[in-house]
């Protein structure tokens, strides 16, 4: 009854004092959190790299409605998105057409302006159905936020990174200012 249990005891003991394979082993050990560690900082650097692009972009392309550019020109809501889409395009290759999604909105006061800018999510859901286009006209408090859904790169980071039910993430930018007096 013993000797099986002998037999392996000695084999657990030559196994303890084995050192061929602690490398290897160790190796294995070490490599799992490394890769995570790895695969999650370049996650989080192309995550940060859009989200300054967006806020560049939405800077610059704001500041054309800030001066009053785009409504002495009509410019519509499309042609906003294409001017943002130029700018957010030149630091990354991403399809920004189908993924961008605009709110302008002008406010009598910067506290009626701060009342009104919930997020579009519901329920885990994009919901860009209250979203509009009303650059007002000079001297406004106008609100200029660009809405990217960016899809996370790694599906295992999915439920760290995204805010979406479906695993992506929505970047928002948001512009806030009075327009200058043009005429």
């Amino acid at each position: 009854m013993f000797a099986p249990f002998r037999t392996f005891a000695r084999k657990l003991r030559r196994f303890g004092r084995a050192r061929r394979g602690v490398t290897a082993l160790e190796f294995a050990l070490v490599l799992p959190p490394f890769l995570l560690l790895t695969v999650g900082l370049a996650e989080v650097a192309m995550i940060g790299l859009a989200q300054t692009s967006l806020d560049f972009a939405v800077t610059e392309t704001a500041r054309q409605i800030r001066t009053g550019e785009a409504q002495n020109n009509g410019w519509s809501a499309s042609e906003i998105e294409n001017r943002i889409c130029d700018k957010f395009d030149d630091f990354l290759v991403v399809d920004c057409a189908s993924n961008i999604s605009i709110d302008v909105r002008h406010f009598s006061s910067f506290v009626d302006a701060s009342n009104n800018l919930a997020a579009p999510i519901d329920n885990g859901q994009f919901d860009p159905s209250g979203l509009g286009y009303a650059p007002g006209v000079a001297s406004d408090i106008v609100v200029v936020r660009a809405y990217y859904r960016w899809d996370v790169l790694t599906p295992m980071f999915e439920r760290v990174f995204g805010n979406l039910s479906n695993g992506d993430r929505i970047l928002v930018s948001t512009m806030m200012f009075r327009t200058e007096p043009y005429g």
